[in-house]
């Protein structure tokens, strides 16, 4: 045994480090494999050949009838008992080192992304706040400083991504600010080693500029992905050869990726779609609804088990439009009790319930689901434009007050917090919207005239049912 991997280890522990591994093998929550004696057998025998370890006193032959008293010698029984106290011991060591008072920062935020995954986003933010009063981060610039900026940013853009409504950056700006900092420090760190270790044997000069986009675009399928979905979103809307080149890059290299990578650029794929439909592309619904499906399937709405409140409102619309009224009512019921930080309202089961029954024509029914409206800009949306679409099918006196109020908080409140092109497709919806309701019925030409003016808008919300009842007057 004096050339192991696991007398190595030991030797490299301090005496306190060995005697606190003997309460560590102790506890029957560390040692459950079964072999708990022999375990403890082992490791002590081992330890009272500190510190010379001499070969007599932990040969095979010497230790075996020790560890398994009374029984044959079994080739492998004893190197595989070996195996699982290395494994034990790093396991030890690891949970030490990752406790240490040093790795506090580490900790915190490990802590508030359990916290975040867990549906806790008021204590996840709670520590991510208390974070930003480390000591580490008042005591002047430093590597481990822009680390831990850069970290504590992380934190924050993935909370606000996970609970996504819609608005403002996702501190995505923030986080790129200490993400750049971050790596030109390092990057120049490595560049001054570099240089220093040139200056004592012969090195060929070394050009980070040369490490370009380009040169890991040809070396990475990812990045050459990512880049693809870069040029399209640049574009103000995308086109349908935008879309299909996405699907064909992204199917012809997905075996390269991992899941978690799939699962995001899928949520990508989708958004593209999602433009394409709201640009006029409506033969593009299908598509999309098959890829929620698909991805469903596929666990790439999964997030610890649950799923954000945008996807299982956005699955249910999706699926309306394609008439899919079956997989739209069994899906807002299997995954009800499945939303992130909950559902304890039942705001978006409502929402859901609401869209389904005024998709069949249960107008009055669909009033009496549909919920409050909240405060959250976006879920205000999307409960005034189905509470507007319902009063216009049962021709209520209430519709044109209620188209004056929305266009009210659209001018008042959106700009501050919706992007230009939501706001846009607001505005047009209720333009067109008021015009169907001060529209006489068998007026062709006035049919004519909106389905044209519906049809050359490039930015408008529910161009479909628009272009439906826009048809119904002629």
């Amino acid at each position: 045994m004096t050339n192991t991997y696991l007398l190595e280890v030991i030797k490299a522990l301090q005496p306190s480090e060995r005697q606190e591994i003997v309460v560590f093998l102790a506890s029957s929550f560390n040692t459950r494999s079964g072999n708990a004696l022999e375990l403890k057998r082992l490791y002590q025998i081992v330890l009272d050949a500190a510190p010379d370890f001499l070969e007599t006193q932990i040969s095979k032959e010497t230790v075996y009838p020790q560890v398994f008293a009374g029984q044959n010698m079994v080739p492998g029984k004893l190197e595989k008992l070996m195996a699982e106290l290395n494994k034990l011991l790093r396991n030890y060591i690891l949970s030490k080192r990752y406790f240490n008072e040093r790795n506090e920062v580490a900790q915190q935020l490990d802590w508030a992304a359990w916290l975040r995954e867990k549906g806790l986003a008021d204590r996840s933010l709670q520590v991510v706040s208390k974070l930003k009063g480390n000591k580490v981060l008042e005591i002047g610039e430093s590597f481990n400083r822009f680390h831990i900026e850069m970290r504590i940013a992380e934190e924050e853009h993935i909370w606000e991504l996970t609970h996504n409504q819609i608005k403002g950056d996702l501190k995505i700006p923030k986080l790129a600010y200490y993400l750049n900092q971050y790596f030109y420090l390092y990057r120049n760190e490595l560049a001054n080693r570099y240089l220093l270790q040139q200056k004592g044997t012969q090195l060929p000069d070394l050009d980070f500029s040369q490490y370009d986009l380009d040169f890991y675009i040809n070396k990475s399928s990812l990045i050459e992905i990512s880049q693809h979905f870069y040029a399209v979103f640049k574009k103000e809307i995308p086109s349908m050869l935008d879309f299909e080149q996405l699907l064909k890059i992204l199917n012809s290299k997905e075996d390269q990726l991992s899941f978690e990578t799939k699962k995001e650029l899928y949520a990508y794929l989708r958004s593209a779609c999602t433009l394409l439909i709201n640009s006029g592309n409506t033969s593009l619904i299908l598509i999309l609804h098959l890829l929620h499906k698909n991805n469903l399937e596929r666990g790439y709405f999964s997030i610890n088990g649950k799923m954000s409140p945008n996807v299982y409102m956005n699955l249910v619309q999706v699926a309306i439009r394609v008439n899919d009224y079956e997989w739209a009512a069994n899906f807002t019921e299997e995954y009800k009790d499945l939303i992130i930080g909950g559902d304890e309202d039942l705001y978006y089961y409502k929402f859901n319930v609401a869209y389904i029954l005024f998709a069949k024509g249960s107008f009055e029914k669909a009033l009496d689901w549909l919920p409050d409206a909240p405060s959250n800009v976006h879920y205000h949306h999307l409960v005034r434009i189905l509470e507007l679409k319902i009063y216009y099918e049962t021709q209520s006196d209430l519709l044109l007050y209620k188209i004056d109020a929305f266009r009210k908080f659209i001018e008042r409140t959106a700009p501050k917090t919706i992007a230009p092109n939501l706001r846009e497709m607001d505005v047009n919806f209720l333009n067109i919207l008021l015009q169907l309701a001060q529209s006489l019925p068998k007026d062709k030409a006035r049919s004519a005239r909106l389905i044209k003016r519906i049809e050359e808008k490039k930015l408008i919300a529910d161009r479909a049912w628009l272009l439906e009842k826009a048809h119904a007057l002629g």
